[in-house]
């Protein structure tokens, strides 16, 4: 009778689950094609389709040669150490989640689902199931995508099939082990085992058993000399020797078993590894429903931060809104003065006490030290000329893509665009105002990068012409671009605000399909067009003085003329923008432009 009962209520858990996704489904792809009744969303859903079968879907009509081949190339005897290299990341992760998770349960439902579940007449168990049945979305999709739709299970030499079913036995067991730790660590602190002394057990398992498991081996643990690493042999010889030593073996064994269907070459090997992998599933799921704990209040509890951070994001905030403190003034905000002044007053004490002149000041001592340090080692040079190259990356990818992560605190604007004009203010002082503060954020964290990438360079001794002097004059000019780019930057998204504010503004639901990934495409596309037209002019002048000044006068001054030059072009254009802006701003309706 209790079988039967149990089978009752999983399968009244299956049919909640299926009406709710089928329902949201239709509903959803309901609301999306009827909104393509507008052209912006009809404009954004052909971009993003065009890009979808360009990157992803016109694979489907290639062979997978190409793709095989980048694995064919690695030799023999190393694609044969994958899956015990996997082994061990796996034994590594799972560690690491008990030594580092924290307290509590929670199962990921949403406020919705838990408005609708909870009353409901269901048991821990039937939650437990209806919870895993809806992680098996996203894990048969990308499971699948990957191996059938992108092929990628062809380069190991099985088929994309095979792949597929091994990916998504291997995250669906990876799901269940974390549901059921996460059980099993909080019945241990139900019974006294607190989270740090849990923590002080789990790194004292951890290493006795790395001492019992290398000691036997302890002595082949270095590396093989590096001109030995072209033949590879030499590195399969020593990576099977130590993880086929005992007992390592043994406690890689069963994740070699979760692993197995996803590295199979052939049908035959597939079939060979998959019933071990399906009794591992098996087992973990008997772990989960077997020693569940309560998890109501820490579910409720996290589906109220994810709702907090949703609407945050929305807000154009990167975490929810914390409980607001008393905090110190940026700076001291004179009775009189220029507006703008007061707009970053404002915007920097919304951020907070980290974003204050004394913290960018100590990250740049701080840079100054650790660039030191380098400089003292024996293999100072390449690594300082490493480092400069990766914070030379960081800083350019920073300016190029910085306003785009900036753009949610510009088009927070239409919402208070109407207080902003009821006071004694134009547009052009409303336009720089609004934005002082994320030109501020991004010149301070550009100068930052600039510092790093100076310092390096220089204690690196520059190299032919690039000499420490002429590093150091270069750096000067870009700090003195930084400011006027980044504003003239920072002006399209603003523009497009003001002038697209239907496009631009967020609509309700979310910003996610592919219609909304087209609108992005369409507007990165314009930036860049836009970009390029603005910086024409600063850079041909800053091309003209350049070679004038360096025939007449020398290299050091040519490059820091030219950016003087390049800067005042850079201004003139953000004078002109400014103004443009204002004039909209001056003639703006929110009521109007909104319908």
């Amino acid at each position: 009778m209790s079988t039967l009962a149990a089978s009752n209520r999983f399968t009244a858990v299956a049919g909640a689950f299926f009406y709710l996704q089928i329902t949201s489904l239709y509903n959803n792809l309901r609301r999306r094609l009827l909104r393509l009744r507008q052209p912006k969303y009809l404009l954004g859903a052909l971009a993003g389709a065009a890009y979808m079968y360009a990157f992803v879907f016109r694979h489907l009509l290639r062979s997978d040669t190409a793709q095989a081949s980048a694995l064919q190339a690695m030799p023999s005897a190393l694609l044969s150490d994958l899956p015990a290299l996997a082994a061990l990341v796996l034994l590594l992760i799972v560690w690491l989640d008990w030594l580092f998770a924290g307290e509590g349960v929670e199962l990921g439902f949403s406020e919705t689902e838990i408005a609708f579940l909870f009353p409901a007449p269901l048991t821990r168990t039937a939650l437990i199931q209806y919870s895993l049945l809806r992680s098996q979305l996203a894990i048969f999709f990308s499971s699948f995508l990957l191996g059938l739709l992108l092929r990628r299970g062809a380069a190991f030499g099985g088929h994309p099939l095979q792949y597929a079913t091994g990916l998504w036995l291997l995250l669906s067991m990876g799901r269940l082990h974390l549901l059921a730790a996460a059980f099993t660590r909080e019945r241990l602190a139900q019974r006294g085992l607190g989270i740090w002394p849990r923590r002080a057990l789990v790194l004292l398992v951890g290493v006795v058993l790395a001492a019992v498991c290398l000691w036997p081996v302890h002595a082949e643990l270095a590396l093989p000399p590096m001109d030995t690493w072209k033949d590879a042999a030499v590195l399969h010889a020593w990576f099977v020797h130590i993880v086929t030593s005992t007992p390592l073996v043994w406690l890689l064994l069963p994740l070699q078993w979760a692993v197995a269907p996803l590295f199979a070459a052939d049908t035959a090997s597939f079939l060979h590894a998959l019933l071990p992998a399906l009794g591992l599933l098996g087992l973990h799921y008997w772990w989960a429903v077997r020693v569940q704990v309560s998890f109501e209040e820490a579910t409720i509890a996290h589906a109220r931060r994810q709702a907090l951070r949703q609407s945050a994001r929305r807000e154009g905030r990167l975490r929810e809104r914390a409980p607001s403190k008393p905090r110190s003034a940026p700076f001291v905000l004179a009775a009189n003065g220029v507006p703008a002044l007061a707009f970053l007053w404002k915007g920097l004490l919304a951020l907070g006490p980290m974003y204050r002149l004394r913290s960018w000041l100590l990250a740049c001592v701080l840079a100054f030290i650790g660039v030191q340090w380098v400089a003292a080692q024996p293999w100072a040079k390449p690594a300082l000329l490493a480092i400069g190259a990766g914070f030379l990356m960081l800083g350019g990818w920073g300016l190029l893509f910085g306003p785009m992560f900036m753009q949610r605190s510009v088009q927070r604007l239409l919402g208070y665009l109407d207080i902003l004009k009821s006071t004694p203010l134009g547009g052009r002082q409303i336009a720089l105002g609004e934005l002082a503060t994320p030109v501020a954020l991004m010149s301070f964290l550009l100068w930052l990068l600039l510092w790093i990438t100076a310092l390096c360079f220089v204690m690196a001794g520059g190299r032919g012409v690039f000499t420490p002097m002429v590093i150091t004059m270069t750096a000067v000019g870009v700090a003195l671009l930084v400011p006027p780019l980044s504003a003239l930057m920072l002006c399209l998204p603003f523009a497009g605000t003001l002038y697209f504010p239907a496009w631009i503004a967020p609509a309700k639901g979310g910003g996610r399909g592919v219609e909304v990934m087209g609108q992005r495409m369409i507007f990165m596309a314009v930036y860049w067009l836009t970009l390029l037209l603005a910086l024409l002019p600063a850079t041909l002048l800053a091309g003209v003085m350049f070679l004038l000044v360096n025939w007449l006068l020398g290299l050091l001054l040519a490059t820091l003329l030219a950016a003087v030059a390049a800067c005042a072009v850079l201004l003139l254009e953000l004078h002109a923008v400014l103004g443009v802006l204002g004039r909209r701003i001056d003639d703006f309706d929110v009521s109007q432009e909104l319908r």
